[in-house]
C-alpha cells in the first residue's frame, strides 16, 4: 500500500488539454491555469513577428449544403444495426 501512495504522489496530476467550443463547465483549476497560461505565452513568443490572419469560426450548421453529411439509406441502418456483414 506504500508504494501504491509514493506512485500516486509522484505522478503529476492530468491536465485536460481538448477545449470544446460550447458549452460545458469549467474543470480547470488554479495550478493548470498557471500551466495553460506558460504554454500559451511560450507558443507565442516562438511564434516570432509572424502575424496570422484572423478568421471568424464556422460553426456545422453555417457551412453551404455541398458540405454537409449525407443522408443514409434504410439499407445503410440495417446494416449498422446489424453490426456488419451478415
Amino acid at each position: 500500500m506504500v508504494y501504491a501512495s509514493v506512485v500516486r504522489s509522484a505522478i503529476p496530476k492530468r491536465i485536460p488539454t481538448i477545449r470544446f467550443r460550447k458549452g460545458g463547465g469549467n474543470g480547470i483549476s488554479s495550478a493548470s491555469e498557471g500551466f495553460l497560461a506558460a504554454s500559451v505565452a511560450a507558443t507565442k513568443t516562438s511564434a516570432g513577428n509572424q502575424n496570422a490572419p484572423v478568421r471568424p469560426t464556422i460553426e456545422d450548421w453555417q457551412l453551404p449544403r455541398r458540405y454537409w453529411r449525407k443522408d443514409i439509406d434504410d439499407k445503410e441502418i440495417e446494416y449498422i444495426n446489424r453490426g456488419g456483414p451478415e
